[in-house]
């Protein structure tokens, strides 16, 4: 990256599956998880660096996105899109997936600032 800020933008997900999955499993939809996050790179400049491990025993992947971006809510908003498609893309689906909304210069109590 030449004079271009960026952001790393890395989550924890827990993952259930609706059937028992082995070990080997797990890991290998990771992996396919990892390959749809490559492919989506090659798509967008601004998406790079993409990173994905797996924890079968804890059913946890850590996924790392890096945005080319200085602003670190635009970061968090494109890397969760690009994970949320890259899961679709390997087969996963995304039901109640959270939603990150821009509440600037405002301070005071959660539940008043969930409804800005």
């Amino acid at each position: 990256m030449t004079g271009q800020l960026a952001v790393m933008v890395g989550t924890n997900l827990h993952v259930s599956f609706s059937h028992p999955v082995s070990q080997d499993e797990f890991h290998d939809y990771a992996a396919r998880l990892m390959d749809e996050l490559l492919a989506l790179e090659e798509c967008d400049n601004s998406i790079t660096d993409s990173t994905v491990s797996s924890d079968a025993d804890e059913r946890l992947f850590t996924v790392e996105i890096v945005v080319r971006t200085d602003d670190q809510f635009e970061a968090s908003e494109k890397a969760f899109a690009t994970l949320r498609a890259a899961l679709h893309a390997a087969g996963a689906g995304t039901p109640g997936w959270p939603t990150v909304v821009r509440t600037e210069g405002r301070t005071g109590p959660l539940e008043d600032l969930m409804s800005a």
